[in-house]
């Protein structure tokens, strides 16, 4: 059973993510996919609950992951210090220390946040876990399912037939 968790941002322990080493074999991608992580509460790790708490921080002139909306999956952001750029269907938006920014799971929570200042961005990111869950990349075409250990990407125009191969 899960107990009581007390983190605090200061003394938190981080964990480094380059998602460009991970997933850009050939060094194709000019945006920064890179944070640091601490994990508080997740599912994953505990089995239970349906949240996912994290506390991240951004360097300058890097991003957190690629422009993309959840289809199932509800997220919230906030901005504990420093500021960033913050994309969005409607266009970019700077966001700062006090913000609260609530993605709905649809296109109109698409996003990306980006530290484009010379400081590091502190913040806090609540979200929903529930699987099968589907993320769609808008810029690029691409689909990504995640249902338990199983994440795979694909190019949205690959489609095929419901009964093909069947």
């Amino acid at each position: 059973m899960r107990e009581l968790e007390i983190k605090n941002v200061k003394t938190a322990q981080y964990r480094d993510f380059n998602l460009n080493q991970i997933y850009d074999y050939i060094g194709k991608n000019e945006q920064l996919f890179e944070f640091q992580r601490s994990e508080s509460v997740s599912p994953y790790r505990s089995g239970e609950g349906k949240l996912s708490v994290n506390f991240y921080m951004l360097q300058p002139g890097k991003s957190n992951y690629p422009y993309h909306q959840h289809t199932g999956n509800e997220e919230v952001f906030y901005i504990i210090s420093g500021t960033a750029t913050l994309k969005t269907p409607k266009g970019d938006i700077e966001v700062s220390e006090g913000d609260v920014i609530v993605m709905p799971p649809n296109e109109n929570g698409a996003h990306m946040l980006s530290n484009n200042s010379n400081e590091p961005l502190f913040y806090l990111d609540v979200h929903t876990v529930g699987t099968p869950e589907v993320v769609i990349y808008p810029n690029t075409g691409k689909v990504r399912i995640m249902a338990g250990d199983m994440q795979k990407s694909f190019k949205i125009e690959s489609e095929v037939n419901y009964l093909d191969g069947e």
